[in-house]
């Protein structure tokens, strides 16, 4: 008798929190409306804006935006019933053959995965267990439409079998601006924990070449800084130096943070990735890596069209006295444009070569 009412208490305990957060969302909706300002504000201590919106459609989208986060918790609620996904998930199937078919669409991608329930975004997570991890993966990307359609075919079944709740971001710059890899994986970085309240614990900055080709290589953050892609085809599946930490790569949020990011001052191809490594090392971390049997990737063919930054050697001496002050701290950019499709969220962003080149650090 005391077991049924243990148990009726409980839902009705339940019963009760989901009622006071959708309470919590209409106040909020309320207040916005009532208030007529947005504040965005950020953990880097970034400038803060205040901006009236001058339509409704833009109240509607806060209220949205507002309403998507009380679902968010409501449904961490609901896996709380849950057990945790498994330590190694059971429908891993090892090495991957990698279709790199061109011709594919967007369209057929999106029919070949309708039964992942991938969310608009390109958000998923397992619906029967919880996630041991939360993952933003950060894509730097410019004229790259064919790899990217082969990266969204192969990754979106990987990550889903890896049971990883898990959210893809594409970072592009505007045209006619000079490609700069690291600061956009800053941006990613920032944003896709802007626009999600929180969600990630853990960052893989991936190139949009680079598809994996086994999933035992898991899309997580272990206790020290990972180089996941250790055997790239065009390397013959063998590491070409030992200090390398180019193509993909894993850090936790808070790793992320100690490092200070990436450098934002490599405008151009070579370095970035070195620097990042520098930070990493004077920072107190090591460098992990999975067996080259397991970190296998393919290197999908693509141009050569970024010119070399012949600046990068000098920046590179520098590169340990210049982290704790140059990185996510003293950041600069603009955002022009965010756009959700069914496979991933693209942020499209603006920034000033010239200003950031120029800003002075101590």
């Amino acid at each position: 008798m005391n077991l049924k009412k243990l148990v009726y208490s409980k839902k009705k305990i339940f019963g009760t929190c989901l009622l006071i957060l959708n309470l919590l969302s209409f106040l909020l909706y309320l207040t916005v409306k009532k208030s007529n300002i947005v504040i965005l504000n950020d953990n880097f201590d970034q400038k803060r804006i205040e901006e009236k919106p001058n339509s409704s459609k833009q109240l509607s989208e806060n209220y949205s935006q507002s309403l998507k986060s009380v679902n968010y918790a409501i449904k961490e609620a609901n896996d709380s019933k849950k057990n945790q996904c498994a330590l190694i998930p059971e429908k891993l199937v090892g090495r991957l053959k990698i279709d790199t078919n061109s011709s594919v669409t967007l369209k057929q991608i999106e029919s070949e995965n309708k039964n992942l329930n991938i969310t608009n975004g390109g958000m998923w997570s397992p619906s029967d267990c919880i996630a041991r991890h939360k993952v933003a993966i950060i894509i730097p990307f410019r004229n790259r439409d064919i790899n990217l359609k082969i990266f969204l075919r192969h990754i979106h079944p990987i990550l889903c079998r890896q049971q990883i709740d898990y959210g893809i971001f594409i970072i592009e710059p505007i045209q006619n601006i000079t490609f700069n890899r690291g600061l956009l994986m800053n941006i990613g970085f920032i944003e896709s924990l802007n626009k999600t309240n929180q969600r990630w614990d853990c960052f893989v900055f991936h190139d949009v070449d680079l598809i994996p080709e086994d999933d035992r290589n898991i899309y997580s953050c272990p206790e020290q800084p990972r180089h996941m892609s250790s055997a790239v085809s065009t390397f013959h599946y063998r590491l070409p130096y030992e200090t390398i930490f180019g193509g993909v790569s894993a850090l936790t949020k808070d790793q992320m943070k100690k490092v200070n990011g990436y450098s934002n001052m490599y405008f151009g191809w070579g370095g970035e990735d070195d620097d990042f490594r520098a930070r990493i090392i004077a920072s107190g971390f090591q460098v992990s890596r999975y067996p080259l049997e397991i970190g296998r990737y393919l290197m999908v063919n693509h141009p050569k069209d970024q010119q070399i930054n012949p600046e990068r050697f000098k920046l590179l001496y520098k590169a340990k006295e210049r982290f704790k002050f140059e990185g996510l701290n003293s950041i600069e950019y603009e955002i022009v444009e965010i756009l959700r499709f069914n496979l991933y969220t693209k942020i499209k962003v603006n920034y000033d070569q010239n200003s950031i080149l120029n800003k002075k650090y101590r």
